[in-house]
């Protein structure tokens, strides 16, 4: 089952439009905005009770400083998919995410300004927020921020959009490695780099992502006719793009297991339980205690419900 998401316009540089053969005229990139999942889809993440009291655990989490806690929560009351569906508390619980800097929050937050969605568009504060999830870390932020800046002429602003993507590539975002697999494959604004491409279609293919398999092929055929190519890449990279990767997905065990894991790990990082003191102090992290804790969290490249579950 797929979370309800909606297509909020981006504004792309044309050589991201490019290097996937799509027309400067047609529709540019774009990010992942939750809506209201009643009014777009029958198909719900968190259809059980014991998915809703989950989130539900959460909820007091978020009120205890888990930012990241209070990210899932906001997005379950903006679909309306495991919780009642409320803008204010959208709002209320996004704000609460912000304030705990938690990075899945502040972009969570600075989308929601951008498209006018369940916060009041905002494209100033939606730019500002933008900047402290990059600064956060944050894979699709650095990602968002890396296709602003490949939009601008500006050699500088080049120069930092290919550091973003290299980043967020780094940290395994499939949008920002095929991007920076494309442009290394045809040496868009770097070097070519038919290798190093290919090393990055090889893992998103692994990881199931079929759409790098045609471009794997392609990558595969460019060596082939070159001499100095390495027979021991080639059979790598065709062994590959012949592979068979199966997904199983979408069962209400599996959405309860993984919010119950998540649910748990943060309960066992001792960071949010209101009754303790020290390193437990309510909004206070283990990094800013300094004390001898754990961090657990949901991974950060998670925009929807559906990400979180599947990522944990």
């Amino acid at each position: 089952m797929q979370f309800a998401v909606l297509k909020g316009t981006l504004l792309a540089s044309s050589i991201s439009l490019a290097l996937f053969g799509i027309s400067a005229n047609a529709q540019a990139a774009s990010t992942t905005v939750l809506i209201t999942a009643a009014a777009q889809t029958s198909e719900r993440v968190c259809d059980s009770a014991e998915c809703s009291g989950e989130l539900r655990r959460l909820m007091r989490l978020a009120r205890n400083g888990s930012g990241d806690a209070a990210a899932i929560v906001a997005m379950a009351f903006a679909s309306g998919d495991g919780l009642e569906q409320s803008d204010k508390e959208a709002e209320r619980f996004v704000r609460i995410g912000v304030r705990y800097n938690s990075p899945i929050a502040t972009f969570l937050m600075s989308d929601w300004h951008r498209n006018g969605f369940v916060l009041e568009q905002n494209e100033q504060e939606a730019d500002r927020l933008l900047d402290v999830a990059v600064n956060l870390g944050h894979p699709p932020a650095q990602y968002q921020k890396a296709l602003m800046l490949f939009s601008t002429d500006s050699a500088e602003d080049f120069n930092e959009a290919l550091t973003l993507l290299e980043a967020a590539s780094e940290q395994n975002l499939v949008t920002a490695m095929m991007l920076l697999g494309r442009m290394k494959q045809i040496g868009a604004g770097v070097d070519e780099d038919l290798v190093g491409a290919g090393e990055l279609y090889r893992k998103l293919i692994i990881a199931g992502v079929d759409d790098a398999r045609g471009y794997l092929r392609e990558v595969t055929r460019e060596l082939e006719a070159r001499d100095d190519s390495s027979d021991e890449v080639i059979n790598r990279f065709a062994n590959t793009t012949d592979m068979e990767v199966i997904t199983v997905r979408g069962s209400a065990f599996r959405v309860n297991t993984q919010l119950t894991g998540i649910v748990r790990r943060l309960t066992a990082s001792g960071n949010y339980d209101s009754r303790s003191i020290g390193s437990r102090i309510r909004g206070v992290t283990c990094e800013q205690s300094g004390s001898n804790c754990t961090v657990n969290r949901p991974d950060p490249t998670a925009a929807s419900l559906d990400d979180v579950i599947g990522n944990n």
